[in-house]
């Protein structure tokens, strides 16, 4: 008998709650997202005339007449159809949406990295770091031929040649942002390491530990 009491009790109360997530704010209650208001009513001058406010945003006439039309989420439970159009964008904008994302992506991708590449190393545009010169890499390899640095590394470059044409791009590739307009520096302190074109700025695996990379004169 209590627990068909208690039941009945429960029901009574669940017949007369509202949830917060469905009722409305008058209800007490509110959904957790927000949704745009609703356009206001028509307005009309003195005379009868259709009252006209100031748009504070350019249109455009340019030429392009491209629309955009995507469905976007509103809320839960609903949708909303969302259109871009031409005439709302300057005419570079406009331009460049009239082609579709996926083409347009990888150009603004690459233009982008192209960029920031440029404008990260302007201010670097014709320094010489002494340590780049050519006898200072071919000291760097004469060290690291006397403490044998990286032999792991270099035997298995060396049995990856012995498959076939494997291109290593460590070997190729330039490995410092100065390398353009360094191809003929020289460091005239260390003549004993001379050398007339820059060579590997590290050990090859081609290279014998047991020859010094010292000159002899």
């Amino acid at each position: 008998m209590i627990a068909m009491y208690a039941r009945r009790q429960a029901l009574a109360l669940l017949r007369g709650s509202h949830g917060v997530a469905t009722s409305a704010a008058r209800l007490g209650g509110a959904p957790p997202y927000l949704h745009m208001p609703p356009a206001p009513p028509p307005e009309f001058e003195p005379d009868g005339s259709a009252k006209k406010y100031p748009l504070h945003q350019p249109i455009w006439d340019h030429g392009y007449d491209w629309e955009h039309w995507s469905l976007l989420p509103a809320g839960v439970f609903h949708t909303i159809y969302y259109g871009d159009f031409a005439q709302d964008y300057p005419p570079y904008w406009a331009w460049l949406q009239k082609f579709p994302m996926w083409v347009v992506t990888p150009f603004l991708t690459l233009w982008a990295i192209v960029t920031m590449v440029v404008f990260q190393n302007a201010g670097s545009i014709g320094i010489k770091p002494k340590r780049y010169t050519i006898e200072w890499m071919q000291a760097t390899r004469e060290r690291e031929r006397q403490e044998n640095t990286n032999p792991v590394t270099r035997y298995l470059d060396r049995r990856r040649s012995e498959r076939g044409g494997t291109w290593i791009a460590q070997y190729s590739l330039p490995w410092h942002p100065y390398w353009v307009w360094m191809s003929g520096s020289h460091d005239e302190d260390v003549p004993e390491y001379f050398q007339s074109k820059p060579g590997s700025p590290h050990l090859h695996y081609t290279d014998s530990l047991s020859k010094s990379f010292i000159n002899d004169e």
